[in-house]
Formats: C-alpha cells, sequence, structure tokens
C-alpha cells in the first residue's frame, strides 16, 4: 500500500507540474509582449469585409494549401558556417533625388531601399536571436551591419507578415522615433500598436491595395504563406509582398511565400519590376508550398520579367536544415543557366542601381 501511495503521490506531482507549465506558456503567449496583441472582434470583422481571404476566423491562401506538406528533409551538418559572417558598412545615399535607387542589405529579409526621396526599411530584425526572447531561438550567424542608433531617419517600414524573423520587437521598439510610417498587411497593425506605435503612423492593406506616399507607389501583393507569432492563433494576421514604383523604377519585395502564378500576375497588373527582391533559403520537404526552392526564385524572377534579381532570406538564421550556402550556389547555377541577372551583394554594401552589375561576387567561398 506504502508504494501504491507513493506512486500516486508522484503521478500527482508531475500532474501538477505539467499544470503549471502550460498555465504559465499559455500566459507567455497571451501576456509577453514580443508575442504581440492579436486583432480584437471589431478589426476581424472589417477583414471579412475588405477581402474574401478571410473566413473561419482567420486568413487564407488563394489556394488550398497546407503549411506542412512532407516529411523533413535531412539536416545538413553545416547549417551554419564555422566562422561569423562580417558585414561591411553601409555607404546610404545622403544625397537622393527623384531617381535615386540604391539597395542596402541588413541580412536575412532586411534590407534598406532608398528609392526616390524615401528610406524605406523592409521587414527590420537586428537582434542576435530571431524568437520572442533575447537569450534562445535561431541565433545570428552574420554581423549585424548597422546599429538602431545608426540607423537613418526613416520614411517607411514595411513589414511582409508577423514572423519573428521579419518583424521584431526589439527592433521596432529602438527605431520607432526614427520611423514616419509603417505600412503593414491587415492585422499586423494591431501588434505595432500594442508595442506603442502611434497608430496614426500605420497603414495597414489587404491584397492589391495601395497608398501613395512622396511620389511612391507601395501594393501589398499576396503571396502563398502564413503567420502566426502565437501557435495558438495562426492565420490571425495577414502576409505578403509588396511592389514599389514611381516615376523612374519599379522594386518588388516578394516577402515569404511558395512558387504559384503570383508572379505572372503582378508582373500583369503592376509591369516588370527593375529589382525583385526575392526569398531563396529556408526551405524544406516539409513546407514545399509556403517558401521556395532556389531554382523556383529563379522561375519566379522569369515570371516578373524582372531586370535584377536580389537573393535575400539566407545567410543570417537557419530556420531549416539545408547548408548555410546550399540556397545561394542554387540559385546562382539557375539563374546563370537561365539567362537571368542577378546581384549578390554582401552584407552590408550598399547597391548603387546603376551599377548593380558590379555586385556579383561569390563572396560566400570565403566561408567553410
Amino acid at each position: 500500500m506504502n508504494v501504491i501511495r507513493i506512486f500516486g503521490k508522484i503521478i500527482l506531482i508531475i500532474i501538477c507540474l505539467i499544470v503549471i507549465i502550460v498555465i504559465i506558456a499559455v500566459l507567455f503567449l497571451w501576456f509577453y509582449p514580443t508575442v504581440g496583441k492579436l486583432p480584437n472582434k471589431a478589426q476581424r470583422d472589417e477583414f471579412a469585409a475588405k477581402t474574401k481571404q478571410y473566413y473561419d476566423g482567420q486568413f487564407h491562401n488563394e489556394n488550398d494549401t497546407s503549411t506542412m506538406t512532407d516529411s523533413k528533409s535531412e539536416r545538413s551538418k553545416h547549417t551554419t558556417p564555422e566562422t561569423m559572417i562580417k558585414a561591411e558598412k553601409p555607404s546610404l545615399l545622403d544625397n537622393k533625388d527623384d531617381d535615386s535607387l540604391a539597395f542596402t542589405w541588413l541580412g536575412h529579409s532586411s534590407f534598406i531601399l532608398q528609392m526616390g526621396s524615401l528610406n524605406i526599411l523592409a521587414d527590420p530584425v537586428l537582434s542576435n536571436y530571431s524568437s520572442p526572447v533575447s537569450f534562445a531561438g535561431p541565433k545570428r550567424f552574420s554581423e549585424v551591419p548597422i546599429t538602431a542608433g545608426d540607423m537613418p531617419e526613416i520614411d517607411v517600414i514595411i513589414l511582409s507578415h508577423d514572423h519573428y524573423d521579419h518583424l521584431d520587437y526589439d527592433t521596432i521598439k529602438k527605431v520607432d522615433a526614427k520611423v514616419k510610417r509603417y505600412i503593414v498587411p491587415l492585422g499586423v497593425d494591431s501588434i505595432l500598436k500594442g508595442w506603442n506605435v502611434a497608430s496614426e503612423k500605420i497603414v495597414s492593406l489587404s491584397w492589391w491595395e495601395s497608398v501613395e506616399v512622396d511620389g511612391t507607389t507601395f501594393t501589398l501583393t499576396p503571396s502563398q504563406h502564413f503567420t502566426g507569432r502565437n501557435p495558438l492563433k495562426g492565420k490571425s494576421t495577414f502576409w505578403g509582398g509588396y511592389y514599389m514604383s514611381n516615376d523612374h523604377h519599379k522594386v518588388y519585395y516578394t516577402g515569404d511565400g511558395g512558387y504559384y502564378d503570383v508572379f505572372e500576375r503582378v508582373r500583369e497588373k503592376l509591369g516588370a519590376p527593375d529589382i525583385m527582391i526575392a526569398e531563396c533559403g529556408q526551405y524544406d520537404n516539409a513546407w514545399a508550398k509556403i517558401h521556395m526552392f532556389p531554382e523556383e526564385t529563379v522561375k519566379a524572377g522569369l515570371d516578373t520579367q524582372t531586370k535584377w534579381l536580389i537573393p535575400v532570406h539566407w545567410g543570417t538564421f537557419c530556420i531549416c536544415n539545408h547548408a548555410w550556402d546550399d540556397s545561394i550556389k542554387r540559385v546562382t547555377a539557375a539563374a546563370s543557366e537561365n539567362g537571368l541577372s542577378l546581384a549578390t551583394p554582401r552584407i552590408g554594401q550598399t547597391v548603387k542601381y546603376d551599377e548593380i552589375e558590379s555586385y556579383n561576387e561569390a563572396w560566400w567561398e570565403e566561408y567553410k
């Protein structure tokens, strides 16, 4: 009987510990500020009125696509380089005119686009971890090329979606004082407002909606992806890419998403871009429909008939199983085979559009 009583107490203690852990996890997801606030009922009603992609309490892709589609790819032994990837100091444009166009990659999908008179900051993540906490999660393996303190005044921040490798609490808090406005997909404004970003600075868009800022038009384009900072409430906010155009240039940032006919439609609706900034890394057989493989990135570039393709979403965080440089090797080979012009700047390099053909060195070969 004593053995049974002791065993029962152990089981009870274990159950109590599990309940406590679950309660702590739920409280973390609902109240920890980095996770972010979810849209309220009034907003959700607005979503349903604005887009047919919102129903059953969440956003949906144009195609009926499962997030997980297969078993995971085999894990490489080289998912991160042996040494930290060095970043160059950006040489941002100081004197811009209507014809200005320059691109500075900050690592992963973060970049500064200087277009016309505007400084545009995309999906800024300057932290050491892509995570809701500052001490764990996918760790950065490339240097941060610019600090929030050295960041210039930002006319527009564009956010493609709410995943932690694209929307970072610490970065937003540090740069917000320098930011005039944010352009975001539906629902992402809830997260920003919960972080005390002024509501009058935020414009939220549905797919194919546009807003003009100082002569540059920003259009949110569809992508085949998903969202969810809180795993208990996935797809509560929208996602997409951005097509930015003025009288002189057109730039298309795809955001994250799988390959489908959207790239042809972007070209048909908005025109062939001068530069297409597209994801080419963090793919896996398990999520083949919601991230592009490198060869599909090139295919997407061909669909848009872009003059230049710049691959991003690689070289900074490991959130997949492939080798850290597999994506850039494959996208470079596929671009060469298909006659697509590819620019591969180092992290931190500022690429002036009229000199873009000079930025094609295989710098990743310097690292193992």
